[in-house]
């Protein structure tokens, strides 16, 4: 029998493996180490409330299966939702036909307005059952169909934890009706471009507004939603942040971090560089084939990005090492019960040995397949031993199902100076002028024409030292009293290496602040409307 989702598991009392992270499943949230670091824990109530305003962002393909690729969240009583606007790309493309609302933005001004997102879609995590047993017993897939037949309201999905060292069926509202509310200029919400990405300080207004219908009317969210707080947090502020990170490799051995870092990120990169060159050799041909191609390009450019940052984390010899203790830490406890050492004792060498063999196949994929099936193999041990030694005192890798991962408002210490924990309207100008108004430096004339109008100390991007990664783009950052206080988009470029082994000295997520985006809505966007719909302003 499914349960309502709420503190089913035994709490963590600390955080026992600082390198596995902070993205906390919401079935085994650690109210011992909130309590310990934080001196404060939340209710279930606290728990339900996020979980509920919580969302993931989607989109069905032609044949009927739905890839997930960002996190969302409700943000008023009336179905209002807010992620990136890098997460909505592909969406405003789609829709803007002979406009070009990637490039100037887009306000509906009214429910009429609103423009609807064929294919596009978000759901929201209803209720959560282990079936760890039932799968082992009969597989994935028939515990699906079952939990389907029974609730076909609903759509399911049994997520493999701990590389199948646990397995969680998670059942969702779906809402397929989704309309663009809202979405700034794209140069606005990507200034600096690529030279910026995973940088910080950072000017990025990356945000989008979207609305879910039901029956042709907005959805009636007031029950669960993020309350706006437009001053948001300050330096210090407890914070947590609510999405669908979408992958790491935390508990891979470090025989296979060095795979990746000699042979699998290299490759990768290689790739990527040809595509953009290729598609950046496409988009010349003409306005309308820049037009096409410019999301993709953009989406492109990140990922050359980030995988450049995680070879630089697997390079980097603190990360190895913080991988090469855990790990040995691990064998070590595995090997101090006979049970379990007789169980898995040999997976890490299995796994070492597999890396060997996999360089020898590299271009042949008839050689590189069953190696992948046995590796996989190796891994569900692996996983299995690290949940039987340390069980749900740690995080399970990243899944892209919903976690809840804490932190502090927090600068750090960057190029022998110091990042500030908040960057503020005079900097987006500053930059503007001191790169000589040069992409992708350059400000829309719209913001240029505002200036003096504008008020110049307003926070613009902050940071935090919540647990993130890819997938996570999108998610609301909200404070204990449950108020949205930001919304993610990116991390730094040390927050890379995260992928690997958590550390939060200097990794930092950045997130765009609440009070810039109702600051560009009012004098920006002639979007006071919306401005009183998230600050819950009554209109005359």
């Amino acid at each position: 029998m499914a349960c309502a989702l709420g503190l089913l598991l035994a709490p963590a009392t600390g955080q026992t493996r600082k390198e596995l992270g902070r993205m906390w499943t919401f079935e085994a949230a650690p109210l011992g180490w909130f309590q310990q670091a934080y001196d404060w824990q939340p209710t279930p109530e606290w728990m339900d409330h996020a979980r509920m305003s919580s969302l993931r962002f989607g989109k069905k393909d032609d044949a009927g299966q739905i890839r997930y690729f960002c996190s969302a969240s409700f943000v008023s009583p009336l179905g209002l939702i807010m992620t990136n606007h890098h997460c909505s790309r592909d969406a405003l493309s789609a829709v803007q036909g002979e406009n070009d609302w990637l490039k100037d933005g887009f306000y509906a001004g009214a429910y009429e307005n609103e423009v609807k997102l064929p294919g596009f879609l978000m759901t929201q995590m209803v209720r959560q059952q282990d079936v760890t047993a039932a799968v082992n017993e009969h597989g994935a897939e028939a515990v699906q169909k079952e939990a389907e037949a029974k609730d076909p309201a609903h759509t399911h999905q049994v997520v493999a934890l701990y590389q199948g060292g646990n397995y969680q069926l998670y059942s969702f509202q779906v809402f397929d009706d989704l309309r663009l509310v809202c979405a700034p200029h794209g140069q606005s919400a990507h200034f600096g471009g690529d030279p910026d990405n995973f940088c910080y300080p950072r000017w990025g207004l990356d945000f989008t507004f979207l609305r879910a219908y039901v029956g042709d009317k907005p959805v009636d969210s007031k029950k669960h939603y993020f309350p706006w707080k437009t001053a948001g947090a300050k330096e210090g502020d407890l914070v947590f942040v609510t999405g669908n990170p979408g992958r790491t490799g935390r508990l891979q051995t470090a025989a296979q971090c060095e795979f990746m870092r000699d042979h699998g990120f290299p490759t990768r990169i290689e790739q990527t560089h040809k595509q953009i060159a290729d598609l950046n050799e496409q988009a010349k041909a003409s306005p309308d084939a820049e037009k096409k191609l410019r999301a993709q390009i953009l989406g492109l450019e990140n990922t050359r990005k980030a995988l450049l940052g995680y070879l630089d984390g697997l390079k980097n010899p603190r990360i190895m090492a913080i991988k090469q203790k855990a790990e040995s830490e691990l064998r070590a406890a595995v090997g101090k019960s006979e049970a379990l050492n007789a169980k898995y004792g040999d997976a890490w060498d299995k796994i070492a040995a597999l890396q060997q063999a996999k360089v020898e196949a590299l271009g042949n994929a008839e050689k590189s397949a069953p190696l992948a099936k046995e590796e996989a193999a190796q891994n569900k041990r692996i996983g299995e031993a690290c949940f039987a030694v340390y069980g749900t005192s740690i995080p399970p890798d990243a899944t892209m199902s919903l976690r809840i991962s804490d932190g502090i408002v927090k600068g750090y210490a960057m190029n022998g100076t110091l990042a500030p924990s908040f960057t503020t309207l005079y900097g987006l100008f500053a930059r503007h002028h001191e790169f000589g108004a040069h992409h992708p430096f350059d400000l829309p004339k719209a913001w240029l024409d505002k200036e003096k109008q504008l008020d110049m100390k307003t926070p613009f991007n902050f940071v935090a030292t919540c647990d993130i990664i890819g997938g996570n783009s999108g998610s609301p950052m909200i404070d204990k009293d449950r108020n949205l206080v930001g919304l993610i988009f990116d991390g730094n470029i040390e927050m890379l290496g995260n992928n690997f082994v958590f550390d939060d000295e200097v990794s930092r997520t950045v997130s765009v602040h609440p009070a810039i985006i109702i600051e560009s809505l009012r004098k920006i966007y002639g979007a006071a409307k919306l401005a009183d719909e998230l600050e819950r302003k009554a209109r005359k």
